[in-house]
């Protein structure tokens, strides 16, 4: 009785987050898809983006920087500059806090350079342009520091429908689970049931992947107190550059580039941050080659803008257990860890939610429609 008295309880909470809920975890699932092939996408609205040079860029790294201060030369703080991973691929660099916005908001400038000439292609602010306006809504619901929290929420709010829908499926399904494929039987009810609960059984794994690593992403603070328990993140470095003497020139972004690759002499620059003031470093990003992330990988090194002396260095492969838990998070939950495959996975497992809910809703009327020609008799 106890156990048919738990499965009724279970039942009703499964249901309703379902139902109240289902929306926003298709949302997030959608948006999440769709970000999943966000850059590829943003290139095929926006051609110019694509790089149709058939030879190699000319320009240095210096160069780049130089022709963004030339073309706005009203931008007096920090670049950050992206490089291209692809021959179709050009320079994006970002204005970290430009005026018109919101400081405490992260929304850059976002400029497309061309790699050979450091033309300028296209200038947008992050949250103007859809798919970032796509990336604001799967991250924060367009709320900022509370929409994070909202999404972290419904996180675990699907974490526990898709835990309470294997259990209750489990008694029906484990025999099917184990020794067969799954195979939906005929009949429009009972259709949509075995649709309902082999999309919910078989992908709970990938949902709860992707739970574990949203949350963590969106909400570290949440999840750190748990690692913390096993293993401790390294304390962030703060680097400055030593004061100058009189006279003393900054090196070259290129040297920079070189003094770092000695450190890391396998690895390949992502991002590079030029300084601004005195005290300012240059603040490279590189990716290894067994770090999960191609585009977003852990390697820094801060570099002296004037002496070209390596100052710090933090090797991705060689951190905490603690540190490499939270570097996964983003390539395993856009699925970049295992390249186009896994980025294809992240795309359908996004579309799971979904499916859940249109599924599931259509079973529920069914029921109801049930019930009621019952209640007619």
């Amino acid at each position: 009785m106890k156990t048919i008295f738990l499965r009724r309880i279970f039942l009703k909470v499964h249901l309703y987050l379902g139902l109240v809920l289902g929306g926003a975890f298709a949302l997030l699932g959608l948006t999440g898809s769709f970000l999943v092939f966000y850059p590829e996408i943003d290139r095929w609205l926006h051609p110019e983006l694509v790089n149709h040079s058939v030879t190699q860029p000319t320009l240095s790294v210096q160069a780049w920087f130089d022709h963004l201060h030339t073309q706005f030369p009203e931008r007096k703080g920090a670049w950050r500059i992206e490089i291209p991973r692809s021959a179709d691929q050009v320079v994006f660099a970002r204005y970290l806090k430009p005026e018109e916005t919101d400081p405490n908001v992260f929304a850059p400038m976002v400029v497309a350079l061309d790699p050979s000439s450091g033309a300028v292609l296209s200038t947008r602010i992050w949250g103007d342009y859809v798919v970032t306006w796509v990336y604001d809504l799967h991250y924060s619901l367009l709320m900022g520091k509370s929409g994070k929290l909202m999404v972290s929420l419904l996180g675990i709010a699907l974490l526990v429908s898709t835990v309470l829908g294997v259990y209750l499926w489990l008694p029906r399904g484990k025999q099917r689970f184990v020794k067969a494929l799954p195979k939906v039987r005929t009949g429009r009810k009972k259709a949509i049931y075995d649709m309902h609960s082999y999309t919910g059984a078989y992908g709970a794994v990938l949902l709860l992947l992707m739970v574990v690593t949203g949350v963590g992403l969106a909400t570290p603070q949440w999840v750190e107190p748990v690692v913390n328990l096993f293993s401790v993140r390294m304390e962030k470095q703060t680097v400055y550059s030593a004061i100058p003497m009189p006279g003393a020139k900054r090196i070259t972004a290129d040297q920079a580039v070189s003094a770092a690759l000695v450190v890391f002499p396998t690895a390949k620059l992502r991002w590079i941050e030029a300084p601004i003031t005195l005290e300012d470093v240059y603040v490279l990003r590189l990716q290894q080659p067994d770090e999960p992330s191609q585009r977003f990988p852990k390697t820094f090194v801060w570099i002296d803008q004037f002496s070209g002396e390596v100052l710090a260095s933090r090797d991705a492969l060689k951190q905490s257990s603690a540190d490499v838990f939270f570097d996964w998070l983003h390539p395993l939950h856009n699925g970049e860890a295992f390249g186009l495959a896994g980025r294809l996975f992240a795309f359908l497992t996004g579309c799971l939610p979904v499916a859940l809910l249109l599924t599931g809703w259509i079973r529920w009327r069914q029921k109801r429609k049930a019930k009621w020609l019952a209640n007619q008799k």
